[in-house]
């Protein structure tokens, strides 16, 4: 429940953040610190870290591109102009895309359930983006559509850590991602730094952004990484279902972000169509 609470919270401190502060700053500041966080972490296990093989180096590549720079680096820039109950609505998507791309490797089959409910749950999703064009709102819909990048980046960053999984620890192919999304997102923080000004910078954006870094990047990941060791795979990914719903609660009531009429329709789609293709998911496997 400390990790549900950590990432359900991510979701205002990382609205406060670029309601303080630029964008693309807080999103770049967040990988860096967090990506100094996983090298410290790194040079205290030296001595324990298994051999990075080079063959292993465009897989580690991959994860760090999608489930650092575009998951959190998007997921960041998402809350600039989307609203929490929105991007968290997307983000809820999540373990339908890790089902279509764990199909598309071969890893999972497919039902008829299964592909009712990502249809379902897609058609929602789709609900959702197209009414913000539709009404004009064009900065909600780029949220939505870096919401829709950041989800789909975690997405593969779970399909793809497949790949690296039988030789390297959990926490260990978390390190050698987060790295290298800090590398990446380096010279865009250089530059965000010289552009801002920072005396006009308010403690609140500094304090959202090193939650992201902190409590969200590296502490919940280390939680979640020691709850794979203890719990089923299906206990754990139950949990997700959870982050959605906090999240949109957390900003209505802290942030008072508003929630149209509207917005029922995506949402129970959405809820639907994933509840429909996890437990056809879950149930596969239980008869496997």
């Amino acid at each position: 429940m400390t990790m549900v609470v950590a990432w359900s919270f991510n979701y205002v401190a990382g609205k406060v953040a670029v309601e303080h502060m630029p964008a693309m700053a807080a999103a770049s500041f967040r990988l860096v610190v967090a990506g100094a966080i996983f090298t410290a972490m790194l040079l205290a296990r030296r001595d324990r870290l298994p051999r990075l093989g080079r063959a292993d180096l465009p897989a580690f590549l991959l994860l760090g591109l999608t489930g650092v720079v575009a998951n959190q680096g998007g997921f960041t820039l998402s809350l600039k102009d989307a609203s929490v109950p929105q991007v968290a609505l997307i983000a809820a998507c999540g373990p339908v895309m890790v089902l279509l791309m764990a199909w598309v490797s071969g890893l999972e089959s497919l039902t008829v359930a299964k592909v009712a409910g990502m249809a379902i749950a897609f058609g929602g999703m789709a609900a959702l983006t197209a009414h913000e064009g539709l009404s004009g709102q064009s900065g909600a819909l780029s949220g939505d559509l870096l919401a829709l990048c950041s989800t789909t980046g975690l997405a593969l960053f779970t399909v793809s850590s497949k790949r690296v999984a039988g030789g390297y620890d959990p926490l260990t192919v978390a390190s050698y991602a987060g790295v290298i999304g800090g590398v990446v997102a380096l010279p865009l923080a250089v530059i965000e730094a010289r552009r801002l000004n920072w005396s006009a910078t308010p403690w609140q954006g500094w304090a959202g952004m090193f939650y992201m870094a902190i409590v969200s990047s590296v502490v919940a990941y280390v939680i979640f990484y020691r709850l794979i060791r203890r719990l089923e795979a299906s206990q754990v990914a139950s949990l997700n279902f959870l982050l959605p719903v906090i999240g949109i609660l957390l900003g209505v009531v802290l942030l008072h972000e508003p929630m149209s009429p509207y917005f029922a329709l995506p949402a129970s789609m959405i809820a639907v169509g994933v509840w429909l293709a996890e437990r056809a998911r879950r149930q596969a496997v239980a008869a496997g």
